[in-house]
């Protein structure tokens, strides 16, 4: 079939090939020229060249063909079918070199315009006393004679010597003159070299790497999949409220003051390594107190969590406890209304800890490892006590190994 037959002149417009195909639901034109098609329909995305559609590869993509209810499909599908070639683990690589490359960019990008900042600040502290280190030795060296004594040692002689102890017992008579002006002097200095703060700085850069440390393409966090149930009868734990956040989190709060508790919809793997973090939001309550931990199936539904083996910040009945970085996890009577931590727990090698989370600061584990017994089913769990309270679950996954950081 030659391309003349194939495009027949249309019957109205005689000057026009009919090389124009019209898909509209109602409207099918198999053969239309581009007047008439202009004239039928105003949604040209339903019109197709005919030689697009008798030439068209294997691998040819229509933009509006089949019908579809989402348009952008055509579109997605289009980009895929350029990238038919490479195999997903280079699309994989590709997109992740993609994202660093991006990353390490803006990090620098914004690294930079920190340390310029610094740097003008710089300065103006220079300018501010500059040479006070010289002015500070120069200080040290005119009340210690220093010079003095070198040039008389230099040029000794019977005069050099009586001169030399005349020195000496001048310094002895000025002792506490100069011991005041050299602590002044130093108290002045130091004044200026403590402008720089790195307190802050390091505080900072700490929760940036514990951040870039949870950059993971792969390992899935399954907080999406699990749910967190009320304890069935154990005191006032049917006041729990219980619900899903907009990012997936799990919040638990109570409707008034009691002892409730909360526990994972599923057993915990002996085998598996889990990181589990939970955020204790307080609405500044001073006696405020965070207890979280793991509990035995046989206990769940008719004992308090506080009692078992948790991390719990009312003190004395802690468990997890045993520093092993830092100070105590709990600091006490609280500031911080907003406190994250993290819990790790590995039941086959009896092993869990809590650390101060995304700092790593402050790490203990439990104490007595033979609280963890063999043979029995154990869930996540937390408890709390006051309406005011809210307990949120920010993360829940399971990792091959533990980084370092605890």
């Amino acid at each position: 079939m030659d391309q003349e037959k194939k495009q027949t002149k249309c019957n109205i417009h005689q000057i026009l090939n009919n090389n124009l195909l019209l898909f509209e639901e109602n409207n099918i034109q198999t053969k239309i020229c581009s007047i008439c098609a202009k004239q039928l329909t105003q949604n040209f995305n339903k019109i197709i060249e005919l030689d697009e559609f008798i030439y068209a590869n294997d691998d040819h993509i229509f933009s509006s063909f089949p019908p579809l209810e989402d348009d952008n499909i055509y579109k997605t599908i289009q980009k895929l079918q350029i990238k038919k070639g490479s195999s997903i683990e280079e699309i994989f690589v590709e997109k992740i070199n993609n994202y660093f490359l991006s990353l390490k960019k803006e990090i620098n990008q914004k690294i930079d315009v920190l340390h310029n900042q610094v740097k003008s600040q710089l300065i103006q502290i220079r300018d501010y006393k500059q040479n006070q280190g010289d002015i500070f030795l120069d200080f040290y060296n005119e009340i210690s004679s220093k010079f003095d004594i070198q040039r008389l040692y230099s040029q000794y002689s019977k005069d050099s010597e009586q001169r030399l102890k005349e020195i000496i017992q001048e310094k002895y008579q000025n002792i506490k003159k100069n011991t005041e002006n050299l602590q002044k002097n130093i108290s002045e200095y130091q004044a200026i070299i403590n402008k720089i703060n790195l307190k802050n700085a390091v505080e900072i850069q700490q929760k940036i790497l514990g951040l870039l440390d949870q950059i993971n393409f792969f390992e899935k966090s399954f907080i999406e999949d699990v749910e967190f149930e009320k304890s069935k009868s154990y005191l006032s734990s049917q006041n729990l409220e219980i619900q899903r956040l907009q990012n997936r989190q799990l919040q638990i709060n109570q409707s008034r003051d009691g002892n409730g508790v909360s526990y994972a919809n599923f057993i915990l793997d002996p085998n598996k390594k889990y990181i589990f973090r939970v955020k204790l939001q307080t609405n500044s309550q001073s006696n405020s107190f965070l207890v979280v931990g793991i509990i035995q199936e046989q206990d769940k539904d008719n004992k308090q969590l506080q009692d078992g083996i948790c991390y719990n910040e009312r003190g004395n009945c802690m468990t997890i406890k045993k520093i092993v970085k830092g100070n105590n996890v709990f600091e006490g009577q609280k500031t911080n209304i907003d406190k994250e931590i993290e819990m790790r727990i590995h039941l086959a090698q009896k092993m869990i800890k809590v650390a101060n989370y995304p700092n790593y600061e402050n790490v203990a584990e439990l104490e007595n490892k033979d609280l963890i017994l063999q043979n029995t089913q154990y869930r996540l769990a937390v408890e709390l006590h006051f309406s005011v309270h809210k307990i949120i679950i920010t993360h829940l996954s399971t990792v091959d190994e533990f980084d370092q950081q605890m």
